[in-house]
C-alpha cells in the first residue's frame, strides 16, 4: 500500500468530521495540501507523517515502503538519528539503551523529534501487522 494512503488511513479515525483536514482527503487533495491543512488545525502528528513521506520520495522510496522497513532498515535509521542527537536528551539515552519503540517514540514526540516520532510511529505499526 502507498505510504501516504496508509498515513491518512491510520490517522482517518480520529480527525474532526468538519475539519478542512479531512474535507482535503475528502475531495482527494494531494499530501502537501493536507498536510498544510493539518499544521494549520494543530494536527502535528498527521503533518509530520505526511511531510517525511514526501521529503523521502513516498511510495517511490523503498526505505518508506512498508513491506521494506525490516529491522536492520529500522536499526539503520535509528542509528542516523542518533547521531544527531545530543547525549544528554532522553530519545537519545532511550536508543542507546536499546529501549522499545513505543519508549523512544514517546520520548522523541515529547522533545519535538517529529520526524522520528513517525518513523517510528510507522515502524511500531507494521510490527502490529506482522
Amino acid at each position: 500500500m502507498d505510504i501516504i494512503k496508509q498515513i491518512l488511513e491510520s490517522f482517518s479515525g480520529t480527525l474532526p468530521k468538519d475539519s478542512e483536514t479531512a474535507a482535503a482527503i475528502s475531495r482527494g487533495a494531494g499530501p502537501e495540501e493536507i498536510a498544510a491543512c493539518a499544521t494549520a488545525e494543530g494536527l502535528h502528528a498527521l503533518a509530520g507523517a505526511l511531510f517525511e513521506a514526501c521529503e523521502e520520495g513516498g511510495a517511490g522510496n523503498a526505505a518508506l515502503d512498508p513491506s521494506g522497513l525490516v529491522e536492520g532498515e529500522l536499526a539503520a535509521r535509528l542509528k542516523e538519528f542518533r547521531q544527531q542527537l545530543p547525549a544528554g536528551c532522553e530519545t537519545a539515552k532511550l536508543i542507546d539503551s536499546g529501549a522499545r519503540l513505543e519508549e523512544i517514540s514517546e520520548a522523541a514526540q515529547k522533545e519535538g523529534l517529529t520526524s522520528l516520532a513517525t518513523m517510528l510511529f510507522e515502524a511500531e505499526q507494521e510490527q502490529d501487522r506482522t
